[in-house]
């Protein structure tokens, strides 16, 4: 009793102090999920950021310089607002001489128009003319047969008749010839001078819109997103100039994997995550091209007017898959990194267990459970790193 007495005490106060010096968690700072049964969406993540719904860039149609700035970046525009002046002096010069040039060009046309009327119509007389000729020249060669029979004329006067009626009916063939191939000739080269016309005729009309398009003014009632207000500077055809932007609505661009490009189409549902907000919307546009084994897709928001969205910020994009039914679940939170097996931390009472389980696919928000949880479980999904070496924790 002397040596049992002391013993038992000292290995209750060991007990004691190993329960006491147990590392001890507080719940009030833990995660933790409930084992639930229920609808899974299963998605795929990607990364995305909030644009305009509509926005539209204004570029340059000509070479110039920046005369005036009338707005700033920021400000609201009404549709038809002049946003800044252009230099077009050079570009109006440019136009009268092509104005001058096309003009000259249509002095050709109606001269070459009458110039080949004109030799047209002298051919059809000389065919008219030479038809004339012939026929005169038959009724001769008859006459001269007729006075052959009666012993008026010779044989040679006979001959030499027949002769020139078989000239002029060859020179008549080949006048005939010349008239329709002059007037083919003359229709090609026609359509060839007016379709020369009508191409310098256009590109006059594109400069004419180009000039009227370098006066800069807002398409639509917009937001100034941004403005090139550097007065005096140069700009090159095509530069950018100002970009208009509808902030009353807003869609989400986002790329991901090339890899799940055939897991969702135009059409699937999407959630999307900005922070603390959560939103719904489907995927609107998918781009065929890949860039750096990427794929560009939009997203139409449901609700695509709420303060909470800002041109820039960034957002989780998951695109919903699948649909799995009568599925346990729980959150799904940074512990997550795909299928597979997890050390997870079940909770019960106080006490906190390590378990080993096996995760499916997952959601935006909850995780597939596979095996190694049951229904009502309660599961710590926050970071427990810093515990991989034990294998239960006291709760408090």
């Amino acid at each position: 009793m002397k040596v049992a007495v002391p013993l038992a005490a000292v290995a209750v106060i060991c007990v004691i102090v190993a329960v006491a010096l147990q590392p001890a968690l507080k719940s009030d700072l833990l995660d933790i999920s409930e084992v639930q049964r229920g609808t899974l969406s299963v998605s795929v993540g990607a990364t995305g950021s909030v644009v305009p719904f509509y926005e539209e860039s204004i570029t340059s149609p000509i070479a110039t310089k920046i005369l005036e700035v009338y707005k700033k970046s920021g400000e609201f525009v009404h549709k038809g607002d002049t946003i800044l002046r252009l230099d077009l002096s050079t570009a109006n010069v440019d136009l009268q001489a092509e104005t001058d040039a096309l003009k000259i060009q249509e002095y050709k046309l109606e001269q070459y128009r009458t110039e080949a009327s004109s030799a047209i119509s002298d051919m059809e007389k000389q065919v008219a003319i030479d038809e004339m000729r012939l026929r005169r020249m038959e009724t001769l060669l008859v006459n001269e047969h007729y006075l052959d029979s009666i012993g008026g004329s010779t044989k040679d006067m006979v001959r030499q008749r027949e002769l020139d009626y078989e000239v002029a009916k060859l020179q008549l063939e080949q006048l005939k010839l010349n008239y329709e191939n002059k007037k083919k000739t003359t229709e090609s080269t026609l359509k060839v001078y007016e379709l020369e016309y009508s191409i310098a005729a256009n590109k006059l009309a594109l400069r004419r819109k180009e000039i009227g398009d370098a006066r800069v003014l807002a398409p639509f009632d917009a937001t100034l997103s941004w403005v090139n207000d550097r007065i005096g500077s140069g700009v090159e055809k095509g530069s950018q100039l100002a970009v208009l932007s509808d902030l009353g609505r807003y869609k989400v661009t986002a790329e991901i994997s090339d890899n799940f490009i055939s897991q969702f189409n135009v059409g699937n549902r999407v959630e999307v995550r900005i922070g603390n907000t959560e939103l719904k919307g489907t995927v609107s546009n998918i781009v065929p091209s890949v860039s750096n084994s990427k794929i560009s897709f939009t997203v139409f928001l449901d609700e695509d007017s709420g303060n909470s969205l800002r041109p820039g910020l960034k957002a989780d994009v998951y695109v919903v898959t699948s649909i799995k039914e009568n599925v346990l679940k729980i959150a799904n939170r940074a512990y997550y990194s795909g299928p597979g097996e997890y050390d997870l931390w079940v909770v019960e009472d106080n006490q906190a267990e390590k378990r080993t389980v096996v995760l499916g696919e997952s959601s935006s928000f909850e995780v597939e459970v596979l095996e190694g949880l049951n229904p009502g479980e309660r599961v710590i999904v926050s970071n427990m790193n810093g515990y991989k070496t034990r294998d239960r924790m006291k709760i408090r």
